[in-house]
């Protein structure tokens, strides 16, 4: 299910946050200029020029490109973080990172090459 939240609710979410909850199942593109939680599966790009929280169970196959990230579950596919990257202990990346800045816990699995301290160009999220 996708939400879109305009108003405080019973989910708690503040004004401008979308949320694809884990009963998602998304084929497609995501694009989004505010915050973007993911929770359920996704299957191509997603381009966030706010924040973007891939939580724990979430597992998306395709390439992410965001203005800032907190990641917690399973990305196949290229990571592009124009600004901070925040991986979590139970993240697992299958593909190559970049990033302004980064946050990796102990426990987090990387395959791939990581470049940090780079500024992504990604001009299609401003």
């Amino acid at each position: 299910m996708i939400k879109d939240f305009f108003d405080i609710g019973g989910d708690g979410l503040p004004p401008g946050h979308s949320k694809f909850d884990a009963t998602a199942r998304l084929d497609g593109k995501i694009f989004g200029s505010e915050t973007i939680i993911i929770e359920g599966q996704v299957k191509g790009e997603i381009v966030a020029g706010g924040s973007l929280e891939i939580t724990q169970n979430a597992e998306v196959n395709g390439s992410v490109k965001a203005d800032k990230l907190f990641l917690y579950g399973k990305v196949e596919g290229s990571i592009d973080v124009a600004g901070s990257l925040s991986v979590g202990k139970t993240a697992v990346i299958q593909g190559d990172v970049k990033a302004g800045e980064a946050d990796i816990k102990a426990g987090a699995i990387i395959n791939g090459q990581c470049s940090i301290g780079v500024m992504p160009d990604y001009s299609a999220v401003r």
